[in-house]
């Protein structure tokens, strides 16, 4: 395929001269204005201007694009489609890589124009970035900001622009950004040729056997850009640690629990300063007298404080994951210089290797909790990050019965945002830093450039590195969701760093969490390991004891048809895979492969059977594969990280959800099989098991029932019995149904004072590894009914189906568009691929954004029966 843009010269782009430089609010003290649009650029050989003039000259935008900030050269390119959307067939090989066209073609001019109206003497102006991308030097009206070009994508800046800033007059922001010294060869490998991780980003960029490159490494202005303003006073990098002792429940009255605050004050001016530090929480307010000497930083212990009657943080599916609110202000003569807000949670998280399991066991407010988890790499492969779908995604795995979320090394780590949706729905966070065993040296391997030995000495500037941890750890510190840091991905950073990381930073900035040199470490984990990656026969998940707690395991994952094709061409979706004979376009894409599991379910001939046949596969891997793990909880098992929950663009492997947001089958395996309070049929031992990770006892009544073909029932049986808090209990055996040959069903349903807690339907086989009585089942006549309701772009709304006579099998729900036959995403389910027998019913409540009119929103459900 022939690369594209090369010759494009983008001056061509046919903007208009005339510039109008947009007004800006500058904020209140302790406030902030976003600088999220009105951005241009150009790519800088073709200005041909240094920064100090660009800045002190009328700003004409001929020959300038418009940019997008946040974002990447890449992102702002694509929006003013002079490149094809890389994530659909091969079309990410018709961009240039950087490696080929060397770092020039993506080293970029982004200005920004503005105004400002006269503001109150005495106040500061700061401009702050959240995150470049490489390196950068910072220009404003004639003035160069920084003193030392800007490097390293997870470092924050903030500059002082009081001097500089023209009030009822054109101001000029413009910053040049160049991308990572070594981008490295896209060459196949893990990272490439690895030479990316010589610099402090993320190393995924150059590829991975799950992702294609990203073209220009992720070069730009990639996260918030902001304009603060404080008095002679800086409030700034708060800490707060709770104490919570002894055993604690979720319900109930509580004992006291503990929280100390301290902050860093920094006078900037070149005079003494005294004032009033005041500091605000559950409904409290106190304050004391501080003086600063000129320019001096100061850290201040605040008044340590017992909360009496705590509503506790606890992780999802355990309790409420409670947040309170603080605020630290500084007030100088009664006018507030600076303020700094947050929302921390009253929790405490110990952890210790299982004398039982030997895996890594983690204990919040005293309790003991089993960790089911997936691995999440990053919201976009191109950065196009937003709170929206930080909160969605988030949202999806608290809704798959998950706890944690590891943020894999390879990656970045994230935005605020993301641990603030974290916060709210009680996800756990294992938080790598920025390194993995592929590119920093764990074995050798012929794709890379250098040796192992001088691989493990990545990054070349290691002070850097440790720099941007300490800043970022300062930035994400005080968020209940994160559990634990880990330094990389499977083998430890440079030895220098790694014991700088264990002795200095995080003793320092963060002593209350756990820190891990590396995921499989098996001081950490209790076994070094971790894997496999392929589709596995479901039964292997119960008899094959793995590490006890595993931070990657994975298999297949392909989402519905609706995304395949807004991923391939229907030329490339006609080419099926079989086995491992895949076309390019499949291998582009990442398949994985599902060997011969499809054809268990009938033949695959068309993309609709792949995909139908597909999400079966989907569902009962994933639910075993839970299932299997909390078949041996405590005794094997402390917790399992699935790999991987989501991908950051169009793959074909290892996810619940897609790029799109469209949740798979996998989603609702993974869900069913992590429910806290949950009956499951071990398809090894043939028993029906109940298994209870919450930290309640449970008096419960579990019923059994078979279910031929037809829907006639071959066997019933129940049994009352009380399942303790973190424990599982083995009941009864099930039997083969007499008279049946092909596909039959189990049915387990979970009564708490006669009320139903939950159910789980499996489709079995007497044929071993034959389901393809599945396509033959009767029609199952559902009825149907749906209803919508409408609040502003909110909707809520519900699906009921109901089974007649026969069984209604793997009824999917979605909502789209009526006009245009578009998927409306993301939908949260509270169930979906459901399995109802005859006279069942089931009701699902949906939950989504969309600007469409009500009349214009359908809802449809797809079943193998109906």
């Amino acid at each position: 395929m022939r690369k594209i843009l090369c010759a494009i010269s983008l001056t061509s782009a046919a903007c208009a001269a005339q510039v109008y430089a947009q007004p800006i609010q500058l904020p209140d003290a302790g406030g902030k204005t976003l600088l999220h649009s009105g951005w241009y650029a150009r790519r800088a050989n073709e200005a041909k201007i240094d920064g100090n003039v660009l800045t002190s000259t009328t700003f004409s935008h001929a020959g300038w694009i418009k940019a997008r900030v946040p974002g990447t050269v890449l992102t702002t390119l694509l929006e003013n489609r002079y490149l094809p959307a890389p994530e659909f067939s091969m079309n990410n090989n018709l961009i240039p890589d950087i490696y080929e066209t060397g770092n020039a073609f993506y080293t970029f001019w982004f200005v920004r124009p503005f105004e400002v109206k006269q503001w109150q003497e005495g106040r500061q102006f700061w401009l702050n970035f959240r995150g470049i991308n490489y390196k950068a030097d910072i220009f404003l009206n004639g003035k160069r900001l920084n003193n030392n070009t800007h490097e390293g994508m997870f470092l924050r800046k903030s500059f002082n622009i009081t001097p500089y800033l023209k009030a009822a007059d054109a101001n000029l922001l413009a910053v040049i950004v160049y991308p990572p010294d070594y981008p490295g060869n896209a060459n196949g490998g893990q990272g490439g040729d690895a030479q990316i991780a010589r610099n402090v980003t993320m190393q995924f960029t150059p590829g991975w056997d799950w992702i294609q490159p990203v073209r220009d490494r992720n070069t730009g202005i990639w996260d918030e850009v902001s304009i603060t303003t404080t008095g002679s006073v800086k409030v700034q990098h708060p800490y707060v640690a709770t104490k919570v002792p002894g055993v604690r429940t979720p319900e109930g009255s509580q004992k006291d629990a503990f929280v100390k605050t301290s902050v860093e004050l920094e006078n900037i001016s070149p005079t003494p300063q005294t004032g009033a530090l005041i500091y605000e929480t559950n409904g409290g307010k106190w304050r004391q007298s501080i003086t600063l000497q000129p320019r001096e930083k100061k850290q201040i212990a605040l008044k340590e404080l017992t909360i009496k009657q705590p509503r506790l943080w606890w992780p999802n599916g355990i309790g409420k994951p409670e947040l309170y609110d603080m605020r630290i202000s500084f007030e100088i003569d009664g006018q507030l210089s600076d303020s700094h807000s947050l929302r921390y949670g009253i929790r405490e998280i110990t952890s210790d290797l299982s004398p039982v399991s030997g895996g890594r066991k983690f204990y919040v407010n005293g309790q003991p909790v089993y960790m089911p988890g997936g691995n999440y790499i990053a919201s976009d492969w191109l950065l196009r990050l937003s709170p929206e779908r930080y909160r969605a995604e988030v949202r999806y795995h608290a809704e798959m019965n998950l706890r944690m979320i590891r943020i894999w090394g390879g990656a970045l780590l994230e935005r605020p945002e993301f641990y603030d949706a974290c916060d709210e729905y009680g996800m756990l966070v294992f938080q790598d830093l920025w390194g993995s065993g592929d590119c920093n040296g764990a074995w050798e391997e012929p794709t890379k450039l250098d040796s192992r030995a001088r691989r493990w000495e990545y990054p070349d500037n290691h002070d850097l590195f440790i720099q941007s941890v300490e800043d970022q750890v300062k930035m994400i510190r005080n968020h209940p969701s994160l559990c634990l840091w880990c330094g990389a991905n499977e083998w430890p950073l440079a030895k220098d760093i790694d014991e700088r990381l264990k002795n200095d930073v995080f003793p320092r900035l963060d002593p209350e969490r756990l820190f891990a040199s590396f995921s499989t470490d098996s001081a950490f984990i209790g076994k070094e390991g971790d894997g496999p990656y392929t589709i596995r026969e479901p039964e292997w998940f119960f008899t094959h004891r793995s590490f006890p707690f595993n931070p990657e395991i994975g298999s297949i994952g392909s989402p519905e048809v609706e995304s395949m094709r807004e991923m391939m061409t229907e030329k490339e979706l006609a080419r099926l895979p079989h086995g491992r004979n895949v076309d390019n376009a499949w291998l582009y894409h990442r398949d994985l492969g599902y060997e011969n599991h499809l054809e268990r379910y009938g033949e695959v001939k068309t993309i609709e059977d792949y995909c139908k046949y597909a999400q079966a596969v989907n569902y009962d891997q994933y639910r075993s594969l839970m299932e299997g793990w909390a078949s041996h909880l405590w005794e094997w098992y402390t917790g399992v990280l699935i790999w991987k929950t989501q991908n950051p663009w169009t793959s074909l492997r290892g996810q619940m959800y897609d790029w799109f947001l469209d949740v798979n089958a996998s989603f609702y395996g993974v869900k069913k099989g992590s429910e806290a309070i949950h009956p499951q049929y071990n398809i090894v031992t043939k028993q029906l098991e109940i298994v209870n990770t919450a930290l309640t006892n449970h008096s419960v009544t579990v019923k059994a029932l078979l279910y031929k073909a037809d829907g006639s029932v071959a066997f019933e049986k129940e049994e009352s019995t009380t399942i303790a808090a973190n424990s599982i209990k083995r009941l009864f055996g099930i039997p083969k149904p007499n008279g049946v040959d092909g596909v039959y069903f189990l049915k387990l349903i979970l009564l708490e004072n006669g009320k139903p807690l939950t159910d789980n339907t499996y489709w079995l086989t007497t044929q071993p590894n034959n389901y393809t009585g599945l396509t033959s089942l009767p029609k199952a006549n559902s009825v149907i009914k749906t209803s919508l309701n409408q609040t502003g772009s909110s909707y809520t709304g519900t699906v009921s189906i109901r089974s007649e006579k026969n069984i209604s099998f793997f009824n999917r729900v979605k909502v789209f568009d009526k006009n245009s036959g578009k998927r409306i995403l993301p939908v949260h389910y509270s169930d979906n691929y459901v399995t109802l027998m005859p006279g069942d019913s089931k009701e699902i409540k949906l939950e989504f954004v969309s600007p469409l009119p009500k009349e214009q929103i359908e809802i449809a459900v797809e079943s193998w029966t109906d």
